[in-house]
Formats: C-alpha cells, sequence, structure tokens
C-alpha cells in the first residue's frame, strides 16, 4: 500500500515539473519576443504606381507651344519624341496625353490646372513634362531692341508665384508623378541685346531651379547651351521655336533624365 502511494506521488511530482518547465519556457519565449521583436526591413521602397518605363504608364504634357511641338516640321516636338521613344522601350501599353497650349504664359496655365478635366489626367500621369517661362519673359521684358528691364523684373516674380502655385497643385493631385521642367533658352543669342537677354534668361532660369528644389521628383532639364552657340542652326525660321533638330536635342537630353532617375526614388535626395 505504501508502496503504491509512493510511486502515485512519484507521478504526481514529475508531471508538477513537467508542466512548471513547460510553463516558464513559454513565459521566457514570450518575454523574449517581446524584448527582440522579428526583424523587420529597415527601409521599404514606396509603392509608387509607376517604378520604372519597362512598366508603362502615363506621359503628360504641360505648358507652351514648346510642348506643343510648334517649328517642327514633323509636328512631333520633343514630347513626340519622346513618347515614341518611351513606347518602345516598354513591354506594357504608354499613354500620352498632350495639354499644352501654344502662346501660354504661366498665368494661363495656373488657371488651366483648376480645370477638372486636367486635373484628372495630372492625377493619373506618371511622367509629367512642362515648359512655361519662355512667353512670360520675352513679351514682358518689352521690345528686343530697347528691353525694358524694370518690366521684366516685374513678369519674374509673378512667374515666380505662378510657378509655385503650379507645381504645388500637381504635387496635391498626384505625389508621385516625376515632373521634368525644361529651362529657358535665348533665341536671340545672335542679336545686337544678346548679353541683356541671356542674363535675363539666366535670371529666370536659377528662379525655376530654387522653386523647384522646394518640391520632390522635380527636376529642371536645361537647354540654355543647346542654343546658345549655333541658333540658327536648331531654330525654326520664326527665330524663336526649336526647329526638327533643335526638339531633338531637347528630348535627347529629357530621355537621359529619364533613364537616370532612380527607381522610386527622391530626385532631391
Amino acid at each position: 500500500m505504501n508502496k503504491r502511494k509512493y510511486s502515485f506521488s512519484l507521478v504526481v511530482y514529475i508531471v508538477s515539473i513537467l508542466s512548471l518547465i513547460g510553463l516558464a519556457t513559454g513565459f521566457v519565449l514570450a518575454i523574449q519576443d517581446q524584448i527582440t521583436p522579428q526583424a523587420k526591413p529597415l527601409f521599404q521602397a514606396p509603392k509608387n504606381k509607376q517604378t520604372s518605363k519597362a512598366e508603362g504608364g502615363m506621359l503628360v504634357g504641360l505648358g507652351d507651344s514648346l510642348t506643343k511641338g510648334i517649328g517642327d516640321s514633323k509636328g512631333l516636338g520633343y514630347f513626340g519624341l519622346v513618347k515614341e521613344d518611351l513606347r518602345k522601350k516598354s513591354t506594357q501599353p504608354v499613354s500620352a496625353v498632350n495639354l499644352a497650349v501654344s502662346g501660354q504664359t504661366s498665368t494661363e496655365l495656373a488657371k488651366q490646372i483648376q480645370q477638372t478635366q486636367v486635373r484628372t489626367i495630372v492625377k493619373e500621369a506618371d511622367w509629367i513634362t512642362l515648359t512655361i517661362g519662355g512667353n512670360d519673359l520675352f513679351r514682358g521684358s518689352g521690345r528686343l531692341e530697347k528691353i525694358d528691364e524694370q518690366a521684366a523684373e516685374q513678369s519674374r516674380l509673378v512667374y515666380e508665384k505662378n510657378l509655385t502655385f503650379i507645381l504645388s497643385e500637381i504635387r496635391k493631385l498626384n505625389p508621385d508623378a516625376r515632373i521634368y521642367m525644361f529651362g529657358l533658352y535665348n533665341p536671340f543669342g545672335d542679336l545686337a541685346e544678346e548679353k541683356r537677354s541671356s542674363r535675363l534668361a539666366a535670371e529666370w532660369n536659377e528662379t525655376m531651379h530654387t522653386i523647384s528644389a522646394q518640391y520632390d521628383q522635380v527636376v529642371v532639364v536645361p537647354t540654355f547651351d543647346l542654343f546658345q552657340l549655333q541658333p540658327n542652326a536648331y531654330l525654326y525660321s520664326d527665330h524663336f521655336h526649336p526647329n526638327e533638330q533643335g526638339y531633338s536635342r531637347m528630348a535627347t537630353r529629357l530621355l537621359q533624365v529619364i533613364n537616370d532617375t532612380p527607381q522610386g526614388g527622391n530626385l532631391h535626395e
């Protein structure tokens, strides 16, 4: 009888010990999980709706006659050339919408960007190209033979305000699209007022750089040097718009920037 009682007590004792060990092990593992949780990646790439040219997307053009392609005998302009290149290199469909208006100023673009249909299109864009400011500058500075620098400065201040509004609106509508904004060139580089008009173009380009630096994924694509030394070789007969060769140079430069853009990256980092 005592022997049987002793055996039963021994079994109970062993079971109790094993239970305590199990509880202790579970407690330790739970504490360990709280102290050292499962490792997570330190950086997760943003889920952009478009991360590379090969994935396709929508190209949207905004601005003036340069994005419209005025001066190109083939009617393509830089926008058409870039569209063709993106479609050629993409394995998925690339759509394109050109909303540019010939002769448009920054004030007019600021109004256009508030239109419902335009806003709907901008929301869906993956790449946005922009040319704006040439009409503001060369209309606002007076006659070329006698540039009014005071009037040009007043126009620049209006342009600065409008461009800030335009980029802010685009970013509100579409935080992810990459914006490629062409800088200004001087189409009158071979005329008597070349130095003054070139200086004004440089000042406006500086304004463009300063404003664009306030926004993510906005890059200014320079054009001044493309037309500086041989304006007649790359300008249309109106001595203002690029010709076919001029637009080709602009498209080449823009595509270089698009190709160099880090996937899902920040252009200002």
